[in-house]
């Protein structure tokens, strides 16, 4: 016992007069660290000497990659900005082709929340989906708004970062990935995704009756372009008020939404930026003049999905009182990021925090709508109900099984699923079967008149 005390002592010793040996600077700082606070420049020495440190006297030989790949990320999440991360070489193309229009993938926008285990929040420690991306394999397979990322190719997913299972998803077009998603209540379904190249769709629109109807889909550099052949073709057909649909669009460039913002206004503040610097702060302006007529009666409609750039659009839409906001409270991301290269690497950094017109900052709370139109609220006994149906993914194999299900297939199978004890209302099941529909379809109807209550309180309000 005598022998392994002193064996310890040895050893101690000896790392002592080491350290003593490598850095008597450092040593010196240490001793005076107490009288006051560290300088930046102390600081720094010490995670230089801590590098070379684990380099040269850790037991196993060390990649200096690894250490440094470690501490990069290490330092971004003592932020607790889920938007300012570390970025590896093999993600840069990937954000390169997404803000092109195009990229390889499921489909899917997705973020990392902070998450305090002492103070969640409602929030779980897994990867949530911002919104699908219209037309994609993670659309079409069912993929929701709000959804959590529970397990990919059967490998727990709890605690990465976004980068990581956005390299999970990605792969060879035609290639399939197992995800396991899990939503609030804890319900939790499985599917197989087939990878895409994934296009981006920006807008849609039609009319109804004499309302214009646009849906943007994502602010891409196309999206302002779109839009006004969008306005013009409206106008063409003699409509008299529009419905902008930012429903599950996750944002995109701020310069492509000021743009769209620019076509209702002839002047005034669009957005405005904030930073630490003040030489970086920046008010976006009105400058093209009005394409909208400024006569058109305006409603938008949001919901969770509703992120980012459709929240800049929405808040000055709103501010302005241009337009009466419908649906759902929005996401709440009212933050700016830039991308600033390290070599093959890069940091994602948060630089910024935009406001809208009346000096309102939405990151992490959202826009609420003047018109609260939520989705049906399910009792206990119909969240049981509906639990069933999707882990059991009953609606999706009764549509891949009848193709385009006729009206009188659909009352079959609903009084079929009532005949079981499923207890969900009619009119919610027949939503839930024609958003299924919906998704398997080429060219699926720009919108559904008939089951979007937020559509249908949009129209009644713009008709009073």
């Amino acid at each position: 016992m005598e022998r392994r005390i002193w064996a310890i002592t040895t050893i101690t010793l000896s790392l002592i007069l080491a350290l003593a040996v490598f850095s008597p600077q450092l040593f010196a700082e240490a001793d005076g660290a107490g009288k006051g606070e560290k300088t930046t420049e102390q600081y720094m020495r010490e995670l230089q000497y801590t590098f070379y440190l684990l380099l040269q006297n850790y037991v196993d030989e060390t990649d200096p990659k690894v250490l440094y790949e470690g501490a990069m990320k290490g330092m971004l999440d003592s932020l607790n900005d889920p938007y300012t991360v570390f970025v590896q070489d093999l993600f840069l193309q990937d954000l390169s082709d997404t803000t092109s229009g195009q990229f390889g993938g499921v489909g899917l926008y997705i973020t990392t929340e902070v998450y305090d285990e002492e103070n969640p929040r409602g929030r779980m420690n897994y990867v949530r989906v911002v919104s699908p991306i219209e037309g994609t394999p993670a659309y079409k397979a069912g993929i929701h708004a709000g959804d959590y990322i529970f397990e990919i190719d059967g490998e727990s997913a709890e605690g990465f970062t976004s980068d990581q299972v956005s390299d999970l998803l990605r792969g060879k077009a035609g290639t399939v990935v197992n995800v396991t998603f899990l939503q609030e209540g804890g319900i939790k379904y499985n599917v197989d995704i087939k990878r895409a190249v994934i296009e981006i769709p920006t807008v849609k629109f039609d009319k109804i009756d004499e309302i214009g109807y646009v849906r943007i889909i994502e602010f891409t550099p196309y999206t302002a372009d779109r839009f006004e052949e969008a306005v013009r073709s409206l106008l063409r057909d003699r409509c008299t008020s529009l419905i902008v649909d930012v429903r599950s669009n996750p944002g995109g460039l701020l310069d492509s939404v000021v743009d769209v913002a620019d076509y209702f206004f002839k002047d005034g503040t669009i957005v405005s930026t904030r930073s630490r610097l003040e030489s970086e702060n920046e008010v976006f302006e009105a400058t093209r003049g009005v394409l909208v007529p400024e006569e058109w009666p305006v409603a938008v409609l949001i919901d969770q999905g509703s992120a980012s750039a459709a929240e800049i659009l929405t808040g000055a839409l709103k501010d302005r009182d241009r337009a009466v906001v419908l649906g759902e409270t929005s996401f709440g991301k009212g933050s700016v990021q830039q991308f600033l290269r390290l070599g093959d690497n890069a940091i994602k950094m948060t630089t910024a925090r935009y406001y809208t017109p009346s000096g309102v900052n939405i990151d992490k709370t959202g826009i609420e709508p003047d018109i609260t139109v939520e989705p049906h609220k399910l009792s206990d006994e119909e969240f049981e109900s509906y639990k069933t149906i999707v882990e059991e993914d009953r609606i999706g194999k009764f549509v891949q099984e009848q193709g385009n299900p006729t009206t009188r297939a659909i009352n079959a199978f609903i009084a079929g699923l009532r005949s079981e004890g499923i207890n969900l209302d009619e009119y919610y099941l027949k939503v839930l079967i024609q958003n299924e529909i919906n998704r398997h379809l080429d060219n699926p109807p720009v919108y559904n008149l008939e089951y979007d209550d937020v559509l249908k309180k949009a129209v009644e309000e713009l008709r009073k």
